[in-house]
């Protein structure tokens, strides 16, 4: 049944011209869909109107009613049966607003998993625990030894509104990783297509799979140093006012070809920390890429590493997106 009362988490606005305008069309009527079109993804949308839980004015809308500036549109937030089994966690949380979560996954924890206790158990008691009545919505997914920021959507408008973002490489996804020998380039953009290999275990470089996209910029060479665990320790921090992330990458080649792991001279000793960007998902992608031009990650013996006896070191240090409320560009580091 259609809630008559607005909750905190609603989203609520008045129409302007601006919205008028960016869905203006040759007709010369400008409808509820038009509008909601230029702000959220289509597919998100339709379960909320078969919900009726989209008005204008009050009054429960359709998607073809027509709309003027000064309209008020309401768009309730349902709620859901939370999918996973509550089980008390200690979790680092970094961020939270009305629509996202984000917290700082430790080492030795999955995701999600129906077999075993998981992160998903630790978010499903967080909701409970604080009157969230959602499912557990993860938009990115971390191996169980990689830690850092894990980003959670309250609704399924979130996860469509961020995901988009995700497609359109405006919700940015950082890492710091620590590899084998001395990379000898400064910077490069890792273009390679990656497939499931045979064993059905790991991941490789393989001319059949789906092309992923990975950047580095170096951040420090080490010689013969024994390596430093602080990539996967948490320094916490929320920028709620940056533009852009802090550190680019130049001159980067966008559309680059297969690397040769020949321009990457690897050295027997020593170590280097490098800074990451993924513009692609693939599963164990940064791993792989590393692995295939001769520096995997320190300890990573699934990808050709020496044993170290300690987790490989991978850490998703920093996400950055636009609010989906206040269009804000917002910064969150683990």
């Amino acid at each position: 049944m259609a809630r008559k009362t607005h909750r905190p988490d609603d989203i609520l606005w008045t129409v302007n011209a601006a919205d008028v305008e960016a869905a203006h069309s040759e007709k010369q009527d400008i409808t509820l869909g038009a509008v909601l079109d230029t702000r959220y993804p289509r597919k998100s949308l339709v379960k909320l109107f078969e919900e009726k839980l989209i008005h204008i004015n009050g009054h429960k809308a359709t998607p073809k009613d027509v709309i003027s500036e000064g309209d008020e549109i309401w768009i309730a937030m349902a709620k859901e049966k939370i999918d996973y089994e509550p089980i008390e966690m200690d979790l680092h949380i970094l961020y939270e607003d009305d629509d996202l979560l984000i917290v700082d996954k430790p080492a030795g924890v999955t995701v999600n998993s129906k077999d075993q206790v998981s992160l998903a158990n630790g978010v499903a008691y967080y909701f409970k625990e604080n009157g969230i009545k959602r499912k557990v919505r993860f938009l990115n997914r971390l191996d169980r030894d990689t830690t850092g920021c894990i980003v959670i959507a309250k609704s399924g408008l979130a996860q469509s509104f961020y995901q988009q973002q995700m497609d359109d490489n405006t919700f940015e996804k950082w890492y710091m990783a620590t590899v084998e020998g001395l990379v000898d380039v400064d910077e490069d953009s890792l273009v390679l297509p990656m497939d499931r290999s045979t064993d059905g275990i790991h991941y490789e470089v393989n001319p059949k799979g789906k092309e992923t996209r990975t950047d580095f910029s170096v951040l420090c060479r080490h010689s013969s140093q024994p390596v430093d665990n602080s990539v996967n320790k948490s320094q916490n921090s929320v920028d709620m006012n940056q533009e852009n992330v802090d550190i680019e990458l130049q001159n980067v080649d966008k559309h680059g070809v297969n690397v040769d792991k020949s321009v990457h001279n690897s050295s027997k000793c020593g170590y280097t920390e490098v800074l990451v960007r993924l513009y692609t998902g693939k599963t164990h992608q940064i791993r792989v890429a590393f692995s295939h031009i001769g520096h995997p990650l320190v300890g990573d013996t699934l990808y050709g590493a020496q044993p170290t006896g300690q987790p490989f070191q991978l850490r998703a240090q920093k996400v950055v997106f636009t609010h989906m409320r206040t269009e804000e560009r917002i910064t969150v580091t683990a």
